[in-house]
């Protein structure tokens, strides 16, 4: 048995979460840009999007997830994003930068668009060695353990209307390997994960609309993980979700919109046997939406 007793999250949160290696917030579907490079400079103005996400509340070492993201339309048919996030769980650490360049190429009349996109991405795993609680303090495994910086590149496809929208990307292209010098203890490969997601905004009335969306996940280890959606808006102001994802969770999101500011709040129960340790989690995202200071209107909105 080794010398080292790393924590609950290094063994079975941050490198497989559900055998996934790359978590996503709950309330993708008002920010489509986090899981899709091509969306960006689909919606009118800069929408500048901030998130926090807290997995697992209660459990020590849980994962935690800080995101900001802007994107915009800054030539005809070209769009721009960026995308900061930073990730933790436990001692680990993974943190970057994103940058985007998307093209929207019109459609028949011009109302529906197929866009493409691609990010550069850096970022850096960073082992925090004093928060972990270890056996043997001198264990070089662990003392030497360096911080890594990680190249990676995303890239996107999205097909969208005036109402709808069907995209698919995939993250994770260069499947790096990851080595923090720690004899092989936190060493593993990333692989591409594949996001196939849709959506249809349908007004009921003047006052009513539901959005049904979904979110098809698959990963190269051989994993398959499905979200399923719905969300209903009252006078394009006041939204309730319900969202259930495959062997994992289900979710309520609560919205309010005005003026270019957006707020929303969505809570998970975990189904996984992790629910007995866990108060669920949770998840609240801010958008404000800035005019494009550099075109004089923006394209059609997501």
């Amino acid at each position: 048995m080794r010398r080292l007793i790393l924590i609950f999250t290094v063994l079975t949160i941050s490198w497989s979460v559900s055998s996934q290696q790359l978590i996503l917030n709950s309330q993708y579907m008002l920010n489509q840009y986090e899981i899709n490079p091509a969306v960006a400079g689909s919606s009118d103005g800069l929408p500048l999007a901030f998130t926090f996400r807290k997995l697992w509340a209660g459990l020590d070492g849980s994962p935690s997830i800080q995101t900001l993201t802007g994107h915009m339309e800054v030539a005809e048919h070209m769009g721009v994003g960026m995308r900061l996030f930073n990730v933790i769980t436990g001692p680990l650490r993974r943190s970057g930068f994103e940058a985007t360049y998307a093209y929207h190429l019109p459609l028949g009349a011009g109302d529906q668009k197929l866009a493409f996109g691609l990010s550069g991405l850096m970022y850096q795993y960073a082992l925090d060695v004093q928060n972990l609680n270890l056996e043997d303090p001198s264990d070089p495994a662990l003392l030497e353990a360096e911080n890594m910086f990680v190249p990676d590149v995303n890239f996107g496809m999205y097909f969208y209307g005036p109402d709808y929208y069907v995209g698919l990307a995939v993250p994770q292209l260069l499947s790096m390997k990851i080595d923090l010098k720690t004899d092989k203890i936190l060493e593993q490969r990333q692989v591409r994960h594949y996001f196939l997601h849709g959506g249809y905004n349908y007004r009921i009335n003047e006052q009513f609309s539901i959005e049904p969306s979904t979110l098809l996940k698959f990963i190269e280890a051989g994993i398959f993980q499905a979200d399923i959606n719905v969300r209903g808006t009252y006078m394009d102001m006041v939204s309730l979700g319900l969202s259930y994802r495959t062997s994992d969770a289900v979710g309520i999101q609560l919205g309010y919109q005005k003026d270019g500011l957006r707020f929303g709040y969505a809570f998970d129960l975990t189904l996984s046997d992790i629910r007995t340790q866990s108060a669920g989690s949770h998840e609240i995202m801010l958008i404000y939406t800035l005019g494009n200071f550099l075109r004089k209107s923006g394209s059609d909105s997501e």
